[in-house]
């Protein structure tokens, strides 16, 4: 049965035309606007008292899996390509959602294609998926439709992904190793206290000898656990999860990041990570032409740390009422003075996209340092670390052993 579908299309001047349509589907509209040299914007069916049962009756959509950065990085740099070499949206998404790895990626690229055929811009279409698509992907996106500059803006978009993608590579293998054998030292420290020291226990106790001050304190310990261990596993897990819930507050995850920033070394690196988030995504978007204080916005959410944050919406506020970024992110005393003379230079020289780009280049590289001393100082701490909990152990059962062949002597 034919439906009335209202309609809001551009010409080939970009003028904004309106008007209504009676067609089987939305489909059907945007093939007859197209036919018509149009460009649909928007396409929907013309309410009616009806169409309300059979919305609120429509079938909900199935949810769909996680997407990862990996994937999202592939898919971005390959509809750049396919985009520059003139295919159409519908084609690229297609081709795209049928070699996609990822099953989430391709189910949610389907339903884009489907979008966008109906007449949805791909904009609209991406803000559909809040959790794949951040806020500065589909701002960025949006932007390039109006400037017919798509191609260009999903390559560095690729490249801005892609930085990301890298600089939490860098990071995770920093981390990895200390906390593999952390879990190792608590792991073997736990081991011994259950099972080794009870065994040593045993034997000291039939010996009847008078024991050392760290052999007696090693042996309290193990009987504590030993006879509290369901205790202690519940007491660990009810520590975990309120240390996820304190983490999920918002006030308590402030007071973290600003003493995260005074560590040695831990806080430096945040910092230039924090500058390098911010670099890129303010980069990438004045490049598109998005709004500077849209622009700010968007660079605040990916900052990562909430100090940093809240200086950049603080820049924002004061963007508003006219002043420079400069000044502002000077006052804030969070940023590098480096950072706040080279975009000082991008203002007053109209080249705020090239310095924002050296900024971020230079500092990707002293993330990339900070990351390598990091990893050479902490493994030869994590070794002192798990040789003094094993070693000290052992000490601690071995010293009646040794009091014992001195008495024999």
């Amino acid at each position: 049965m034919a439906k009335v579908y209202v309609y809001q299309a551009r010409n080939m001047k970009g003028e904004l035309i309106t008007g209504e349509y009676e067609a089987e589907n939305i489909r059907e509209v945007a093939i007859r606007l197209r036919g018509m040299n149009l460009y649909p914007v928007r396409i929907e069916e013309k309410r009616t008292p009806s169409s309300f049962f059979s919305l609120t009756l429509a079938p909900k959509k199935e949810k769909v899996g996680k997407v990862k950065l990996t994937d999202l990085t592939v898919f971005t740099r390959q509809f750049a390509t396919m985009i520059n070499a003139g295919l159409s949206l519908s084609t690229c998404l297609n081709i795209l959602s049928e070699q996609s790895e990822s099953k989430a990626l391709r189910q949610i690229l389907k339903e884009i294609q489907r979008m966008v055929d109906e007449g949805s811009s791909l904009s609209e279409a991406f803000a559909k998926f809040p959790n794949v698509f951040s806020p500065l992907y589909i701002n960025m996106v949006k932007a390039a439709e109006s400037a017919g500059t798509l191609d260009e803006t999903l390559e560095r978009l690729a490249v801005t992904l892609e930085k990301q993608q890298e600089l939490r590579r860098k990071i995770k293998s920093a981390m990895t190793y200390p906390v593999i054998v952390l879990i190792i030292a608590i792991g073997a420290g736990f081991g011994m206290l259950t099972f080794l020291v009870p065994i040593f226990a045993g034997m000291f106790e039939s010996m009847g000898a008078q024991l050392p001050l760290p052999t007696l304190v090693l042996l309290k310990m193990s009987k504590f656990i030993t006879s509290n261990i369901l205790l202690i596993l519940l007491g660990t897990i009810i520590l975990i999860l309120g240390a996820i819930r304190a983490w999920k507050n918002p006030k308590i995850k402030d007071k973290i990041d600003e003493i995260l920033l005074k560590i040695p070394v831990f806080g430096g690196l945040i910092q230039k990570t924090s500058v390098v988030n911010f670099a890129t995504t303010l980069a990438a978007q004045v490049r598109t032409g998005v709004p500077i204080l849209q622009a700010l916005q968007l660079a605040g959410q990916t900052a990562g740390n909430s100090v940093f944050r809240k200086a950049i919406d603080l820049t924002r506020q004061r963007v508003r009422e006219g002043e420079r970024i400069a000044p502002v992110l000077k006052e804030t005393k969070v940023f590098p003075p480096m950072v706040v003379h080279m975009i000082s230079i991008g203002e007053e020289s109209g080249s705020l996209e090239q310095m924002l780009n050296k900024i971020a280049e230079f500092y990707e590289g002293e993330v990339a340092a900070a990351v390598e001393s990091l990893t050479s100082l902490i493994e030869p701490l994590m070794m002192v670390f798990v040789g003094g909990i094993v070693g000290g152990m052992l000490i601690a059962l071995y010293l009646p052993i040794f009091t014992m062949f001195q008495y024999i002597k």
